[in-house]
């Protein structure tokens, strides 16, 4: 489905892979709580009330499977000297026409082979146009997709959840992993680098 057709409720998240709460709280002892780094550089000039917002609509899907994400920036990573086990870069699909050309649907690009993905702003932007969703909630979904990828064997799709295909663009339905998926998700996440869990508000 094309973004021009955005208005039937969803758009497909194509994306580039190079190279339920009840289910997990069996399958991890009651006071693990995984907590991983992210790094987000905003190059496409988000607005820092949208970015905490997506950021922490995307961290609320990783919590409900017991996972905390603490977000860091360029600036950060840099003052702090930390390398971030896993990155999003936020650019817009206008500039980087040589890559978003080959993915006209694309929101977003993931590349696990280096743990970092591209999500178009501009394109998810073009969503709210007509819709009762934000931006900051569409941009939320579709950072914790890109994520999910980063952390899932390819395709990663799945029929429901936060990774399906295609991106609500109607519903604020709260989406996250399917329990196979969650289960993939914690255990690629205890390989990485550990972090300290911090608190992710959930709006």
């Amino acid at each position: 489905m094309s973004i021009s057709n955005r208005l039937a409720g969803s758009i497909t998240l194509t994306c580039l892979i190079v190279g339920s709460q009840t289910l997990l709280a069996a399958d991890r002892s009651d006071n693990e709580t995984l907590g991983v780094l992210v790094r987000v550089d905003n190059l496409a000039g988000v607005p820092p009330e949208h970015l905490r917002f997506a950021e922490d609509r995307a961290a609320a899907v990783f919590v409900r499977i017991g996972a905390t994400i603490r977000w860091i920036d360029e600036d950060e990573t840099v003052r702090e000297g930390i390398r971030a086990p896993l990155t999003v870069i936020l650019v817009n699909a206008e500039t980087h026409r040589a890559v978003a050309s080959l993915f006209v649907d694309a929101l977003g690009l993931a590349y696990p082979s280096v743990r970092r993905a591209q999500v178009f702003y501009d394109r998810v932007a073009a969503l709210n146009v007509g819709t009762d969703r934000t931006i900051p909630s569409l941009l939320g979904d579709v950072i914790a997709h890109e994520l999910g990828h980063l952390l899932l064997p390819p395709p990663g799709h799945s029929l429901d959840g936060i990774m399906r295909a295609e991106l609500e663009t109607r519903s604020w339905a709260f989406r996250t992993f399917t329990p196979p998926q969650a289960r993939e998700v914690l255990s690629r996440l205890r390989q990485l680098p550990s972090v300290t869990p911090t608190s992710v508000p959930v709006r």
